[in-house]
C-alpha cells in the first residue's frame, strides 16, 4: 500500500485501531465531519462531498445519528451544575430556553457569530449575556474534555461590559418598617437583619463567622478570606482592592452577635 493510500486527505480512522473511518470537508466556509465506515467508503463519500461543493450542489441537511447535538452538551452542562455547582437551577432554566434554536444542530456547526447574534437578540443587559455565554462555553468545554467536539466557540464571542450595578441604601422610615415585618413574622432572625445592615456585611461573611474575627478594643470585624495556598476560609489579607480587611460598625451591633 503506497503513502498516498495511507495518509487520505479529509479521511480519518476514529478511535484509532477501530476500522471506522470518517470524513472531515469544508463546504461554503463551514466545517462538516460524518460517520462514513469503512476506509474505501470513506474516500468515495470525501471525493463526492468535495465534489458535490464544487458544483454548488445543496449539502444534505440531515443530522447524522452518531454526530453529537448541542442538546447533548447541554444535558452534560447541566449534569455537570448539579454535582457541582450551587447554581444548577440556572443552567436547567438556560438549557431549556436553548433547546429550540440550538438542541438538535450539530454542535460542530454552531458558530461564534450564531452565538453572538443570539446573545445580542435575546439578552436585555450585558450581565445576562455573559451568563449565557458561560453556560455555551461551559457545555463546549465538558465537549471537549470527553472527545465529541474539537473546539469551543463560545472562547471566541467577547465579554460584554457589565456596568448594571446599583447603589442603594434603606431610608430610615424603610429600615423601621422593614425592622417592625421581620420582629412580628420572624423575630429571631431580626439581629442577623440588623447586623447586615450596620456591617454591610454579605449572606455567607455573617454567617461563617466566629468570635475569633471579633476585635472589641478596636470595635472592629475582620471578615474571612479565601485563601490561595489552602483553599480554605481563614483570616488573611484581602484579595482585591474591593475586599475588607475590617468591618466597622460593631459598636452599633455588638449586642446583636450574641444571637
Amino acid at each position: 500500500m503506497s503513502k498516498a493510500q495511507q495518509h487520505t486527505r479529509g479521511v480519518y480512522e476514529r478511535p484509532e485501531g477501530s476500522g471506522v473511518w470518517w470524513i472531515l470537508y469544508y463546504a461554503s466556509g463551514k466545517r462538516h465531519r460524518e460517520k462514513a465506515g469503512r476506509k474505501s467508503d470513506a474516500v468515495a463519500q470525501y471525493q463526492k462531498r468535495k465534489a458535490d461543493a464544487r458544483r454548488g450542489v445543496k449539502l444534505p441537511e440531515l443530522v447524522p445519528g452518531n454526530a453529537t447535538t448541542f442538546a447533548q452538551l447541554s444535558d452534560m452542562a447541566v449534569a455537570h451544575a448539579k454535582a457541582r455547582l450551587k447554581s444548577a437551577n440556572d443552567y436547567a432554566g438556560k438549557a431549556r430556553i436553548l433547546q429550540e434554536p440550538f438542541g438538535s444542530r450539530p454542535a460542530a456547526e454552531i458558530t461564534p457569530q450564531e452565538i453572538d447574534q443570539f446573545l445580542s437578540v435575546h439578552c436585555k443587559t450585558p450581565a445576562t449575556c455573559n451568563r449565557y455565554r458561560d453556560f455555551f462555553s461551559s457545555a463546549f468545554r465538558l465537549g471537549m474534555e470527553n472527545g465529541l467536539v474539537a473546539s469551543n466557540p463560545a472562547r471566541l464571542v467577547r465579554l460584554r461590559p457589565e456596568h448594571n450595578a446599583r447603589l442603594r441604601f434603606l431610608s430610615r422610615d424603610e429600615y423601621t418598617k422593614l425592622l417592625g415585618l421581620i420582629r412580628r413574622d420572624h423575630p429571631d432572625q431580626a439581629p442577623a437583619f440588623i447586623v447586615s445592615v450596620y456591617t454591610g456585611m454579605r449572606w455567607g461573611e455573617q454567617f461563617s463567622m466566629h468570635w475569633g474575627q471579633v476585635d472589641i478594643k478596636r470595635k472592629v470585624i475582620r471578615p474571612l478570606m479565601l485563601s490561595l495556598s489552602t483553599g480554605r476560609l481563614c483570616l488573611t489579607k484581602p484579595l482585591t482592592r474591593c475586599s475588607r480587611a475590617q468591618v466597622p460598625g460593631l459598636t452599633a451591633v455588638g449586642g446583636f452577635l450574641r444571637h
